[in-house]
């Protein structure tokens, strides 16, 4: 392993038996890519060498070398919550803006999906989003990593969430007519597996929403960070949805969840099981793709309005 992932482990406190490799477009597979930042934030301050990547051939954006899955399964099971709450149990606060953000995203909703079904909420933590929706009939199952904010609103909320990584989930086919991934598809360690298994569970003529830190509210500096795998952007969000068959009819950056998350933006897609074998790379060559040089660019003059050269 590279020093500078060595020096990354010990700054965190993790010293297992890791190992890290290079790892190829989780969109396209291509193995060319560009160096946006060599760093990233940790928080308070500090910063660590993690380069971030966009892809040579879409532009996908996404940490590059990545760890083996055991290390993100230790480290989203043992100090995610530590790093950035620094408890275990999750605050009033925090409960609170999830009920709120499930109620206006569900007034959102409410001209696209069916009155009432069956709802699966992937990365729901203790699962406060689906209130609204069980208020108003559906069924519904959140998943999460998080054993003890999953506790948590298993015991003391009543929620139906299950401790369990989105790579992992078992879930009955054909079965959910709403998929939500709400900031979580950043975090987990393989997408493609993820959005398979959802693909499988999902109605045909389902829905799914997935949300991500698209607009950046601060420089690349902090932007940047050890917690977030890949930076989804408009059109790196469309191209993993078509990619296995949902088709988008929504992208936005309207705050169709309230204010909390400043900088969110959202794809809509709807499953049309139809679409198999999808060569996601002719949809790429048709143009739909985005240059790592115009991404720098862009970067560049984000640190360069916030002061850094």
């Amino acid at each position: 392993m590279e020093n500078f992932l060595k020096d990354y482990l010990n700054k965190i406190g993790m010293n297992g038996n890791y190992s890290a490799s290079k790892i190829p477009c989780e969109i396209c597979s291509s193995e060319e890519n560009t160096i946006i930042r060599e760093n990233v934030s940790l928080g308070n301050n500090e910063y660590t060498k993690l380069p971030v990547v966009s892809c040579n051939n879409c532009g996908y954006i996404f940490q590059n070398p990545r760890f083996n899955e055991k290390f993100y399964d230790d480290f989203y099971s043992n100090k995610y919550r530590d790093l950035l709450f620094k408890k275990k149990i999750p605050s009033n606060d925090f409960i609170d803006d999830q009920i709120s953000r499930g109620q206006i995203l569900f007034k959102f909703l409410e001209k696209h999906i069916v009155s009432k079904g069956n709802l699966l909420d992937v990365g729901s933590s203790v699962g406060g989003m689906m209130i609204p929706f069980i208020n108003n009939g559906w069924q519904a199952l959140g998943t999460d990593p998080d054993k003890e904010y999953v506790e948590f609103g298993k015991k003391q909320m009543n929620l139906p969430v299950e401790d369990v990584k989105a790579e992992k989930m078992k879930l009955e086919d054909d079965f959910f007519d709403l998929i939500i991934i709400m900031g979580s598809l950043e975090h987990v360690y393989d997408p493609n597996k993820t959005l398979s298994i959802c693909k499988q569970a999902a109605k045909d003529g389902s829905l799914i929403l997935i949300e991500g830190r698209g607009h950046p509210q601060s420089s690349s500096k902090t932007y940047f960070n050890q917690n977030h795998h890949r930076y989804f952007t408009f059109n790196s969000m469309e191209l993993i949805l078509l990619k296995y068959g949902w088709k988008p009819i929504l992208i936005t950056d309207e705050p169709i969840c309230g204010p909390s998350r400043p900088g969110g933006i959202y794809c809509l897609g709807l499953l049309d099981k139809k679409l198999t074998n999808i060569n996601i790379n002719n949809i790429i060559n048709s143009g739909k793709r985005e240059i790592p040089s115009e991404i720098i660019e862009k970067f560049d003059e984000l640190d360069s309005k916030h002061g850094i050269a």
